[in-house]
């Protein structure tokens, strides 16, 4: 025989709606994460050749340009010998004056170019990839290297 009582009780419907959402919970704040933590990467290697590049000017008392350039995901090698850093899906902006965005250009590649005095083309590089953002700030007079997403590690 059939029985016509078979079903979910209120009970059972609440609990696995819990156990939805407490899932949901644990999912969904670890979706956009990816494309920050691969701009990360992209603005500390970028950093970590334009300081290598500094460095080189300063040690071996030469005047030391690094290229910046943009690259898909098969985009060529990055060869810091060759002073030449290319990144992989991550859009570059160059400013070259104090004006924060009036001159900032759209650029596929841009250069910087550190003394033996220490000092610098110098400027701001603005990375982007999807919605996220950081900046690279190039000092003119002392040559040193910051980033707005890793304050406090210019060493």
């Amino acid at each position: 025989m059939l029985n016509l009582n078979q079903g979910f009780t209120l009970l059972e419907l609440i609990i696995v709606m819990v156990i939805i959402g407490m899932m949901a919970m644990l999912v969904i704040p670890n979706i956009g994460t990816n494309q920050s933590a691969i701009l990360k990467a992209q603005t500390r290697e970028a950093m970590a050749v334009l300081r290598y590049a500094r460095r080189t000017a300063t040690i071996e008392g030469k005047q030391k340009t690094m290229i910046l350039r943009e690259g898909g995901d098969s985009a060529p090698k990055t060869n810091v010998d060759l002073g030449i850093w290319t990144s992989r899906g991550v859009k570059l902006q160059m400013n070259k004056s104090d004006d924060d965005d009036k001159s900032a250009k759209a650029n596929v590649s841009t250069e910087v170019t550190f003394y033996p005095e220490g000092g610098s083309s110098g400027g701001k590089i603005t990375l982007t990839f999807h919605e996220y953002t950081a900046k690279i700030e190039i000092n003119h007079l002392t040559g040193k290297i910051k980033s707005d997403i890793f304050a406090n590690e210019d060493k």
